[in-house]
């Protein structure tokens, strides 16, 4: 995951949280753990009645074990796609079966 990780320094990434969160930003750092560090972060809040609300954080911090799914973010897809515009269902949390 490292070698990945060190690819997207300095780019856009979306981040989903094991609690059901949206967030991107620029990855501006991370450690082996894969706690993230993101500047000019943003959540986005979706809803099925209303557009995506964006949220704006700053510097943010993610620790690693919150982390479900990391990817790059490619910015001219969701204009072309509207993603500003899509309604949705808030993510459920990730819920670990141990036993």
């Amino acid at each position: 995951m490292a070698s990945t990780l060190s690819e997207w320094k300095d780019k856009q990434v979306c981040v989903i949280t094991c609690d059901g969160r949206s967030i991107v930003g620029a990855l501006a750092g991370y450690d082996q753990l894969q706690n993230l560090i993101l500047k000019e972060a943003s959540e986005r809040v979706y809803s099925p009645d209303a557009d995506p609300e964006t949220v704006p954080l700053g510097l943010y911090v993610i620790r690693g074990d919150n982390v479900a799914i990391i990817s790059d973010r490619d910015e001219e897809m969701e204009a072309s796609v509207g993603l500003s515009s899509v309604r949705a269902e808030p993510l459920d949390s990730v819920v670990q079966n141990i036993g």
